[in-house]
């Protein structure tokens, strides 16, 4: 093990977000201090550091994963569940970097310009105060920059035609811009459902063009499952329901898994037959602190049959339940505005622009004073450069995929000494607390404590193509994994794993 030949080893920490942050916690931990951390703003919190210039949350941005998923696990929340406004989860992390002593080791305004080198000598140069500084060599590299740092804008035929405005859902804070104008909105993740449900109360008209349907869970259980204790619908993202369900066999590596399963769902038989147990008394406030009484199915949307209809519609028509796994969008605001007519939907997929009109597949064309690209992110670290030592490998992300790594993490060229963390996204469940996971597993390997498997690159091809398959329906998110799977596989590795037999 390599680490075991470095008795205080140099660990460089690229951003200071939620996984930046837990990473220095994790390897404090393990006995190690000499941490660096460097971070291009001037506050810790990555994206839910707000501003606005720059990249990040808007206004009214609520998490989509309630505050007991998005806690770390040696801060967790107290009280009722529920989901966290972004300068909620802000003071969260503040209050967590205060807790943990983590704000020393962070320089803030400062950018990482170069990382170069081989494994355990990684030369990293940044700039500072408006200057280039050579920061000599480290033992290790986190990267921890988060994957919203690179726009994707699809190319779209006559998209420089264009006579209107055009933005990335990254520079959107409110809808202000877009009262009285007709706006199309391309594409549909969690943030821009909520991004067409403001443009749409405001706006003069509103299409939203979709290549395909999204599979929609909505944050509130209704009307996939009765709530009255209005609780979060992540609370359903757990063993006890998953494994009642359609999770295949193959998915299983080992009898204890399997074994792990059987009790899994041998207690989940046990809730569904006395659906009382665990149960206190009914709350006031559902997870967005409306009255429990209400009947919502979301932040501010009511339960309706047309709504509940029009997701069931959006579901069947995203093809998951025939196909395969997709990601699951967990916010259905917009649902509302689809109903009573200000949001207009196409799904036939954009041929051309020209002008101020754009063209549909299916022979359809809006005009459009706005296009606001809801499009997501590209894999980018224009910060790794040359080759791995004299390897004649790039230093990157192999194929632009974190599939790639082992767990999402390691390059199986590189090596423990260079880590990607928080580039995990679970399709159910929260990011910081996979982030979290892999941090523990980095910690223990930069102290000695651990040792990678000698078969990491046959372990990575088997799971980027076990992952590959199971979210085919989603094949541009390459960050996405299964929560339990995920959780539960490098649990093992750190040896934190629970088993119930």
């Amino acid at each position: 093990c390599l680490a075991t030949l470095m008795a205080n080893p140099r660990v460089c920490v690229i951003g200071a977000g939620a996984a930046g942050l837990t990473t220095i916690k994790q390897l404090a931990d393990q006995g190690v201090h000499n941490v660096e951390c460097f971070e291009k703003e001037n506050d810790i919190g990555g994206i839910f550091n707000y501003g606005k210039e720059k990249n990040g949350v808007y206004d009214n941005a609520v998490l989509t994963i309630s505050n007991y998923l998005m806690a770390f696990s040696d801060m967790p929340p107290t009280g009722h569940r529920f989901h966290w406004h972004h300068t909620e989860y802000q003071a969260y992390l503040k209050e967590y970097a205060e807790k943990f002593g983590i704000l020393k080791h962070i320089n803030f305004g400062t950018t990482v310009l170069t990382v170069q080198g081989e494994p355990g000598k990684w030369h990293v140069t940044v700039k500072e105060a408006g200057k280039v500084v050579d920061k000599g060599i480290y033992n290790f590299v986190v990267v921890s920059s988060g994957a919203h740092q690179t726009e994707h804008i699809p190319a779209i035929p006559g998209l420089e035609t264009f006579t209107g405005k055009v933005i990335h859902s990254s520079s959107y804070k409110n809808n202000a811009d877009f009262a009285g104008k007709d706006c199309m909105c391309v594409g549909l993740g969690e943030s821009g459902a909520d991004i067409v449900r403001e443009i749409s109360d405001v706006a003069n008209s509103t299409v939203l063009a979709l290549r395909s349907f999204p599979f929609l869970i909505p944050r509130l259980a209704r009307p996939f499952h009765a709530n009255p204790l209005g609780c979060s619908s992540d609370a359903y993202s757990s063993h006890l329901h998953h494994d009642c369900l359609h999770v295949p066999i193959c998915r299983y590596a080992k009898f204890k898994h399997f074994l792990n399963r059987v009790m899994y769902t041998l207690a989940s038989l046990l809730f569904l037959i006395f659906p009382f147990l665990g149960r206190g008394k009914v709350p006031r406030e559902d997870a967005f602190k409306q009255d429990v009484a209400g009947g919502f199915v979301d932040k501010d949307t009511l339960y309706s049959p047309q709504v509940a209809k029009l997701i069931y519609a959006f579901c069947d028509l995203s093809g998951q339940a025939e196909r395969g796994q997709k990601f699951a969008t967990k916010n259905v605001t917009f649902m509302s505005n689809i109903v009573e007519g200000k949001i207009a939907t196409n799904a036939s997929g954009i041929t051309e622009i020209k002008g101020e009109h754009i063209f549909f597949s299916d022979g359809s064309r809006a005009r459009s004073d706005y296009i606001v690209m809801c499009t997501g992110y590209k894999t980018d670290f224009p910060f790794l450069q040359g080759n791995i030592g004299t390897t004649g490998i790039p230093l990157s992300v192999p194929e632009g995929s974190v599939r790639r790594l082992y767990k999402h993490i390691f390059h199986p060229d590189i090596g423990e000494t260079m880590a990607w963390i928080g580039f995990v996204r679970p399709s159910t469940g929260g990011i910081p607390a996979c982030a979290e996971m892999a941090a523990r597993y980095f910690a223990l390997l930069a102290s000695g404590n651990r040792s990678l498997p000698k078969d990491i690159a046959e372990q990575t091809a088997r799971d980027f193509e076990l992952e590959s398959s199971f979210f085919r329906l989603s094949p541009d998110l390459h960050t996405v994994v299964g929560y339990k799977d995920f959780m539960d596989s490098v649990a093992e590795l750190v040896g934190c794993d629970v088993m119930l037999w």
